[in-house]
């Protein structure tokens, strides 16, 4: 007899600046089968996914369920609504029709939204901001961007789900990927933690991870790591003021980090935050996984164009 599942499935992909993690899920949310491979640069990214939800379908055969969809979630800037990945400096594409070639190989409905979009909106529902109403999420790991989320539902702007915090500009005489100077990326991400630590120590690691690791006892890890914490202070700050989240939940690859990012960079954002009421900072919940969650939701709910 064939297994039987809750509900159809989706198929759920998350696209990030390292690598691509895929999931075949359940109208439960349980996951039947798990594929992740490394994500290669520019345009050959595309021909990655289709292989990731390739690998996902060989394991429908002998399930007794259909696959009613796809999500997939990408970084930089979508047009959710065309399918397109218009932007991402950090993996290298412009104007990458994604959502119908998928859709033609696959044989099902796929929607296309940006993965920290993805991710805050997981958060909200089914991570650290259940129960609140107004959440800031900010990503931090091969890059640096933020969402809002209010009542369950992703804010959207005229060109897309998220805000480029990371390429505000905060620190001079850092040149960015993106062209411009100075922005938070280039000393607040996860990956130029790793590297500014290195540059300085002479010591090579393989992620921020490491840095903070060192904490208790190199300073300079703590040197780096303060700078860090200062910088992200500027821009959450900026938020708050702008668009005064009762909750920032941090998530991505610094989010491991736990109190040692939460408590300097709350103290830090309090001390900038003086005319309105500073945000309470936690991490995420679901860790890595918010934007894969995201997707599966997406595949069931077009919570990106709506």
């Amino acid at each position: 007899m064939n297994p039987t599942h809750a509900g159809d499935l989706v198929i759920a992909i998350d696209v990030g600046g390292t690598s691509i993690k895929g999931e075949l899920v359940d109208g439960d949310g349980l996951v039947l089968t798990r594929v992740r491979q490394p994500t290669p640069k520019g345009d050959k990214t595309i021909g990655a996914i289709a292989e990731v939800g390739d690998a996902l379908l060989t394991h429908v055969a002998g399930l007794d369920a259909d696959v009613v969809g796809a999500g997939v979630v990408v970084p930089g800037l979508v047009d959710a609504a065309q399918g397109i990945a218009t932007y991402s400096s950090n993996i290298g594409w412009r104007d990458l029709v994604m959502a119908a070639p998928l859709s033609e190989r696959w044989g099902t409905p796929v929607r296309l939204a940006n993965d920290v979009a993805s991710a805050a909106v997981a958060e909200m529902r089914q991570g650290a901001g259940r129960g609140e109403t107004y959440v800031g999420f900010v990503v931090i790991g091969t890059g640096i961007a933020a969402a809002l989320v209010v009542d369950g539902r992703l804010v959207t702007g005229a060109h897309g789900e998220v805000t480029e915090i990371g390429h505000v500009p905060v620190r001079p005489g850092n040149p960015c990927a993106c062209g411009a100077d100075g922005c938070l990326e280039t000393v607040a991400s996860a990956s130029s933690i790793a590297r500014l630590y290195a540059a300085r120590s002479g010591v090579a690691v393989t992620g921020a991870a490491d840095v903070v690791a060192r904490l208790d006892s190199d300073p300079v890890a703590r040197e780096v790591w303060q700078e860090a914490i200062e910088a992200l202070a500027d821009a959450i700050s900026l938020l708050a003021l702008v668009a005064n989240p009762a909750l920032v939940v941090i998530g991505g690859g610094l989010g491991v980090a736990g109190d040692d990012l939460v408590a300097p960079l709350t103290a830090a954002v309090r001390a900038r935050t003086r005319v309105v009421e500073p945000p309470h900072i936690t991490v995420a919940e679901l860790g890595d996984r918010g934007g894969v969650v995201g997707a599966a939701l997406l595949a069931r709910e077009p919570w990106a164009t709506s």
